[in-house]
């Protein structure tokens, strides 16, 4: 079986403060503003972080 990787974006409310992290499709992304899953307010900005990527070679 084979599994497609989904990137995982982070956003910031800005009327509540939290940070949250959607899976989804970079289609999905592209389609407009997310929801606040605590406060549902749709003032969301893209929250940047550190990149991560986990690979199968091992150290």
């Amino acid at each position: 079986m084979r599994t497609t990787a989904m990137p995982i974006y982070e956003y910031r409310c800005e009327a509540c403060g939290t940070i949250f992290s959607v899976k989804m499709s970079m289609a999905d992304h592209e389609q407009g503003p997310r929801v606040c899953p605590t406060c549902k307010g749709s003032n969301v900005l893209p929250h940047y972080t550190t990149f991560y990527a986990k690979t199968s070679k091992k150290s």
